[in-house]
């Protein structure tokens, strides 16, 4: 997956791991599209791409504004359906952590999705559990 892994630091904030999909034309999800319109893609936030550039530079109040939920509160509101991995009662190492949380196991694999929208979950949810934040950017971003 092209996915961008950073970390911002801040006085105010701390250090805020960060995973965004690097956008493809007409396309800001990225690689995450395919979980669009699930309820995995319902949980990442929509953030401004001024804010994300602020928080690039030093000022990340306008991205914590917009960010939402820390990542772990959001591995909880992923729902029931969608939660147990699709291979817990054939996986040998099936264990209570076989859902999204601090715990995930390196196999997870969500259920009832596509394949594609699988593998992007599983990759959000190792974020998650990395207490990173998973955010889709929009609009314009700006350097100095």
């Amino acid at each position: 997956m092209n996915l961008a892994r950073f970390v911002i630091s801040s006085k105010d904030w701390g250090d805020l791991k960060i995973l965004r999909p690097y956008p493809k034309p007409d396309e800001p999800w990225g690689d995450l599209a395919p979980l669009r319109g699930t309820p995995w893609g319902d949980l990442l936030p929509i953030v401004s791409g001024v804010a994300l550039s602020h928080a690039l530079h030093g000022h990340v109040t306008p991205l914590m504004q917009e960010i939402g939920p820390h990542p772990h509160g959001l591995s909880r509101q992923v729902p029931e359906a969608y939660r147990r991995c699709r291979m817990a009662d054939e996986c040998i190492m099936a264990s209570v952590h076989c859902v999204p949380g601090k715990k995930l196991p390196d196999c997870y694999s969500p259920p009832n999705i596509s394949p594609e929208a699988s593998q992007a979950a599983s990759t959000v949810a190792t974020a998650w559990a990395e207490e990173r934040y998973v955010l889709i950017v929009e609009g314009e971003e700006f350097s100095l």
